[in-house]
């Protein structure tokens, strides 16, 4: 695997079942009091998981900061995800890490073969063809261009020998600033976006 254009950790991603369980437990233990929790909607056809294109799906997600660390809290309450099928697969527990990389497309061409992108917007997945006739890069093709903070601006990635279940979600750099309109200080975001930050 070459080179994926890492620049910062963004966030740790727990995949729970309840959020106000997690918040009244590990939550008050670790003494975190600000959380910002947001309903995700995603529509038919808009996301793919190994392939396949998905129905809509409901999320809540919930992002904390501890330190110079972001927390990620992710419950599904409806529709096929990753989470959920994480969930059932594995139970709660860390489910990613999401790390900011200079380009996404050219992270996604960089994994070769020995990665899957599991879960994303469907023109990140190289091979899909979805049937609104996307562009869709197969590996190693030119990457193609996603609006800053629009639907692909993100995608999760699964090592495919790893024997640790876990995945990376991977974060185009240049949607830190939309991304931070929606998530404010909750998350952590690349230099020198947010120097205020150290």
């Amino acid at each position: 695997m070459h080179d994926l254009g890492i620049v910062s950790l963004c966030h740790v991603g727990l995949a729970v079942r309840s959020i106000a369980e997690f918040r009244a437990t590990w939550g008050t233990l670790l003494g975190i009091e600000k959380w910002l929790v947001q309903e995700l909607e995603q529509p038919d056809g808009l996301l793919q998981l190994h392939g396949d294109l998905l129905a809509g799906s409901r999320s809540t997600v919930a992002m904390a900061r501890l330190g110079d660390i972001a927390i990620e809290l992710v419950e599904p309450h409806q529709g096929r995800t990753r989470t959920s099928q994480w969930l059932d697969e594995h139970g709660p527990g860390i489910h990613h890490l999401a790390f900011w990389v200079e380009d996404l497309g050219q992270s996604i061409a960089a994994l070769g073969d020995r990665a899957e992108v599991t879960y994303s917007h469907a023109a990140q997945r190289p091979g899909l063809t979805p049937p609104w006739g996307a562009v869709v890069r197969g590996s190693g093709a030119p990457p193609v261009a996603s609006p800053p903070g629009g639907p692909g601006f993100w995608a999760y990635v699964e090592e495919r020998n790893a024997r640790v279940p876990w995945c990376l979600e991977l974060l185009d750099a240049g949607s830190a600033g939309t991304v931070r309109a929606v998530f404010g200080d909750h998350l952590v975001y690349p230099d020198p976006l947010c120097e205020d930050q150290r």
